[in-house]
């Protein structure tokens, strides 16, 4: 049915449609009965569309709550349109003398060119940074140029825990909302914000207190507020302007907001993700730092784009120095020497490669290759790992030697037992033969001449194979003597006076450096003994004349590192001689029985076991280092027991359990 209009609201509609002003007419209820062509265009409906549509779903009356009751009046209010999109306009509402109906004009508030100048010039500040703080500060910086406040504040949304944290703030006032407190979103208008992602106006927090927790800004003197959402693809947080004075803040205030909402939006996400990326940076840096074995990548080119912490402390290159090198520098900066490409096997297969290398001073290291690969199967990086082994496989070996030890020890002695008591009756048969060979009867028989020399010759090996059977059983049988707590020092000084002839006819210098203060060991003095007198012998034996031989006693240092610091306090005796030293090849094998590079007849390959055994036996450790050339150094670790320890020994063994 047509509406029926006094021909004063006819004719003011109809100039202004011609005019292509938007003009409405609503009954008492505010539902519109008519709409023209221009506020179709306006509120993006077509007019027909907005008859019998709710005015309130389009213009809000919160400003002009007196309205209803004046002839005719205007107010700045928010519109939306139906797609959802808010604009600042006049509104003026004409009573036409019934009220039945009124006509409702809506004038869109043009964007000043000044405003739309300065939002741009924001967008480019905001876009310029990807700090948040920093981009909060240029903001506020800039907006109180047009719209003034006391206090403002950037919110972040968190959506897991439902709440809102203050993370920017300007206000000269004295708040108790600080920076870092959080807001929570149910008692908030910042909160229905965020749940609606629409904008929010407070005219006037001691008039009206729509949601409880904005008390809180009225105690503190606040009047008025508007809350912009910031959304990009998803929420994000809330932009708030505060401010003293009553209804400080209009539609025209809001549209500005609006605008530079969106570039806050796109520049906190921006932040967000940038401060994301940095922290997992930061997280991936330290760890890849904290590995303590060497790691580094290389490119397709196989230069270095990146080393941990490790290898810049074995190679002694800075983060920078580093980058673009190729993997041979740093091998030979720590010590490998190659001549082949060792990723060569990783390039061809895309596949992790492994190879055992051996460093220019006898180390031993694990070195693998993992390529990284794109989407594409496209090989575009290397991670290169490489670990020092060479105390694990020296660990590795004395277990290995121990178990070899224990079960050739039982089977020394039984072989050793065997075998003794033959001997023991051939050597008395040579006896008695080489007695009776001095008769002059027998003498005087000329095929009986060379008899006297042949039994000296049988009845010395026989002795000499029994000294070799009464080693392998003092190799075998457990240690027999008594321990007892004894100056190592005294020890050491005993068995130079025992050598020192022999190092004189040699021409040998004997160096000392005994430590005085050690304390005292728990151990079996002649085995003790019977360890030095070996060692320094051998080192006799291999060093030429006019060399020498250097002892040193002190702290175990190794007690000191973190990585030592389960171990007990022990003393290290270093015996240093200035041989022609042991080729790497065979140095992992002298403790093995049997093992020497003596002379056949010089040596039965059983002196540096038995060293081994006692060492192990006192709860010790024994050690050589040398290099071709360069002499030998045995080190032998021997720990130091207390009262305590002594209480708690093994009574049947002796040993320290």
């Amino acid at each position: 049915m047509d509406v029926l209009f006094p021909q004063e609201l006819g004719f003011l509609l109809s100039t202004l449609d011609s005019l292509n002003i938007p003009a409405l007419v609503i009954d008492k209820n505010r539902k519109i009965q008519f709409a023209n062509a221009a506020s179709g265009a306006a509120l993006g409906c077509p007019p027909d569309d907005l008859r019998g549509a709710g005015l309130d779903a389009f213009v809000s009356f919160e400003e002009a709550r007196s309205w209803e009751k004046t002839p005719a009046c205007s107010f700045e209010s928010d519109c939306r349109r139906k797609n959802g999109e808010v604009f600042a306009a006049k509104i003026t509402v004409i009573a036409q003398g019934t009220p039945d109906s009124r006509a409702v004009i809506i004038q869109e508030i043009k964007e000043d060119p000044a405003h739309a100048w300065l939002i741009n010039e924001l967008g480019g500040i905001i876009n310029s940074s990807l700090s948040i703080g920093t981009i909060f500060r240029m903001v506020v910086s800039e907006i109180k140029k047009i719209i003034g406040y006391d206090r403002a504040s950037l919110l972040l949304y968190n959506e897991e825990k439902e709440n809102l944290l203050i993370f920017a703030l300007d206000t000269g006032m004295k708040t108790l909302m600080p920076k870092g407190v959080k807001a929570p979103i149910g008692t908030t208008s910042a909160g229905w914000v965020v749940k609606n992602n629409k904008p929010w106006i407070n005219q006037d927090l001691l008039e009206n207190i729509r949601f409880a927790d904005d008390k809180k800004l009225a105690d503190e003197g606040i009047r008025s507020t508007i809350s912009i959402p910031l959304f990009k693809d998803h929420m994000l947080g809330v932009f708030n302007l505060d401010s003293t004075m009553p209804s400080r803040y209009s539609g025209k205030d809001l549209q500005i907001l609006l605008s530079v909402a969106r570039h806050i939006a796109i520049a906190l996400e921006n932040a967000l993700l940038f401060e994301e990326i940095s922290r997992e940076k930061k997280e991936w840096k330290k760890t890849f730092d904290a590995i303590t074995d060497m790691v580094w990548i290389e490119d397709s080119n196989q230069r270095v784009i990146r080393a941990n912490q490790t290898v810049l402390e074995k190679t002694e290159f800075t983060s920078a120095q580093v980058v673009g090198r190729p993997c041979r520098q740093l091998m030979e900066k720590i010590g490998i020497k190659i001549t082949e490409r060792l990723c060569q096997q990783t390039v061809s297969s895309r596949m992790p490669s492994f190879r055992e290398l051996t460093s220019v001073d006898g180390g031993i290291f694990h070195f693998w290759v993992y390529p990284l690969v794109d989407e594409e199967g496209r090989m575009y990086a290397m991670v290169h790992y490489l670990k020092d082994v060479t105390d694990q496989k020296r660990l590795e070996q004395h277990l290995v030697r121990s178990n070899r030890l224990a079960s050739l020890g039982t089977l020394v002695a039984g072989i050793a037992h065997e075998i003794n008591n033959p001997l023991g009756i051939i050597a008395g048969y040579s006896d008695a033969l080489m007695d009776r060979a001095r008769e002059d009867a027998l003498l005087k028989i000329p095929e009986f001449e060379d008899f006297p020399e042949y039994l000296e010759t049988i009845h010395k090996e026989i002795f000499r194979c029994k000294g070799i059977l009464r080693s392998l059983l003092d190799f075998a049988s457990p240690s027999s003597g008594s321990f007892r707590q004894l100056d190592i020092n005294e020890i050491i000084k005993e068995v130079i006076l025992l050598v020192n002839h022999r190092a004189k006819r040699l021409n040998h210098r004997m160096e000392f450096n005994l430590r005085r203060d050690l304390p005292k060991i728990y151990a079996e003095p002649g085995a003790l003994r019977q360890l030095f007198m070996n060692i320094i012998i051998n080192s006799m034996y291999f060093t030429p004349e006019n060399g020498s031989i250097n002892i040193t006693t002190q702290m175990d240092d190794r007690q000191n590192e973190e990585s030592m610091a389960f171990r007990p306090p022990s003393i290290k005796v270093v015996i240093r001689d200035t041989g022609p030293g042991i080729p790497g090849n065979i140095i992992d094998k002298i403790f093995d029985p049997f093992f020497t590079t003596k002379p056949a007849g010089e040596g039965t390959g059983l002196g540096l076991s038995i060293c081994h055994k006692i060492v192990e036996e006192h709860g010790g450790s024994i050690d050589a280092e040398s290099a071709a050339g360069h002499g030998t150094s045995f080190i032998i670790r021997l720990p130091v027991v207390t009262a305590k320890d002594i209480e708690v020994r093994d009574k049947t063994t002796g040993r320290i359990s």
